[in-house]
């Protein structure tokens, strides 16, 4: 068996999910959007050694289920659901500013597309095809700026190395600050 998957309900943390699984070497500790903690735990080690490990992660688990509930308060509060009507202008006006910031920077790509994603901003394929979320129509143009002109640099740094951020600073002032603010947004909400 690859994965044995077992919930466990605590006082203090709620329900827990642990997953054995025979290829992870270390013990991992994960909190989703929904404040769910995970625990992957390699075949070797025994379950109650999981559980210590839970348990002396404690102040962590708060601290961090903390942050993700202002996230979530600051995503709901700030972005709202697409209507299908505005999905079109949203598309066109997200495509406009990625061609405009193309130019502007000289930069090429090959296609490009709008989709409704839960997971990523967008993204830049090996081809330099670009893929834009049509929720970043509700960010602030600084950051919606800072997602395009991300992809577009992807067409020429495929990974996020020191190279990469050395060429975003050549585009967006503060790069990293600004992807760090980004992060206050939480997609998997809207």
């Amino acid at each position: 068996m690859k994965y044995e998957i077992k919930h466990i309900t605590y006082s203090n943390f709620g329900q827990v999910q642990y997953k054995r699984s025979n290829r992870a070497k270390y013990l991992r500790l994960s909190i989703d959007h929904a404040k769910q903690i995970k625990i992957v735990i390699p075949a070797k080690i025994p379950f109650q050694k999981a559980e210590r490990f839970l348990y002396s992660k404690g102040n962590w688990i708060i601290k961090q289920r903390s942050k993700i509930e202002a996230r979530n308060r600051f995503t709901l509060k700030h972005l709202k659901e697409i209507p299908q009507s505005g999905k079109p202008e949203a598309r066109k006006i997200l495509l406009q500013r990625l061609k405009e910031l193309a130019e502007l920077h000289d930069f090429s790509f090959n296609r490009s597309f709008i989709r409704s994603q839960k997971t990523r901003w967008g993204s830049c394929s090996a081809k330099n095809n670009i893929n834009l979320n049509i929720k970043l129509i509700n960010l602030p143009e600084e950051l919606r700026d800072y997602v395009i002109v991300h992809e577009l640099v992807h067409t020429r740094v495929k990974n996020h190395q020191q190279e990469f951020w050395q060429e975003m600073q050549k585009y967006i002032k503060q790069p990293r600050t600004l992807d760090k603010q980004l992060n206050n947004y939480n997609l998997k909400l809207i």
